[in-house]
């Protein structure tokens, strides 16, 4: 007679699809995702301003396993009305930085001022800090990706308290928090 063996079904890890506006931000993601290194699946996808839940979909079809394991995020500009009207009407995670990413690279050093600027003065702003000032858009340096990784928590708390209807936010931190908790739970 055989013996019947009891298995317990494998938990599915968390896969996040991260769409992006750009270079910049696929870039960052990458560098989250190397420094992570957790069991999750993030894949930057540049689909720019083009993006519908069409499109998110037929994404969340190339990743293995269910399609409830798969958290979707969205990461873009926030300069764009239209834009961010089309990301509404998306199912999946905003992470909006009004004015530009470069915001959020800021908030890694200083809490932003709540001016507004347009996306040219925050790269101003940002090629001002020591480091930076050689700084390209979809380009960086390993001195400033260790920069970004070393710093992100005191981004986290430079942005969290924020206010999203801000002229000056990023939503990135929300991103990160998340990160922190599946790394919390592989140790």
């Amino acid at each position: 007679m055989a013996r019947e063996r009891k298995s317990t079904p494998r938990k599915m890890r968390p896969q996040f699809l991260v769409l992006c506006e750009g270079e910049t931000e696929e870039n960052y993601i990458n560098l989250l995702r190397q420094n992570y290194r957790l069991p999750i699946k993030i894949v930057p996808k540049i689909i720019g301003s083009k993006v519908s839940q069409t499109i998110i979909n037929r994404y969340k079809k190339e990743l293995e396993g269910p399609e409830d394991s798969i958290k979707t995020f969205m990461m873009y500009d926030g300069d764009l009305p239209e834009v961010l009207n089309s990301l509404k009407k998306c199912d999946g995670i905003l992470l909006i930085s009004k004015p530009c990413i470069e915001i959020w690279f800021i908030a890694h050093y200083k809490k932003p001022a709540e001016k507004e600027l347009s996306s040219d003065q925050c790269v101003k702003q940002l090629k001002s800090i020591a480091g930076w000032e050689n700084y390209k858009k979809a380009f960086l340096t390993l001195p400033q990706e260790t920069e970004l990784w070393n710093k992100r928590l005191s981004a986290v708390s430079n942005m969290e308290n924020k206010a999203v209807d801000s002229k000056i936010y990023s939503s990135v931190f929300e991103f990160i928090k998340i990160l922190e908790e599946e790394a919390a739970k592989k140790q």
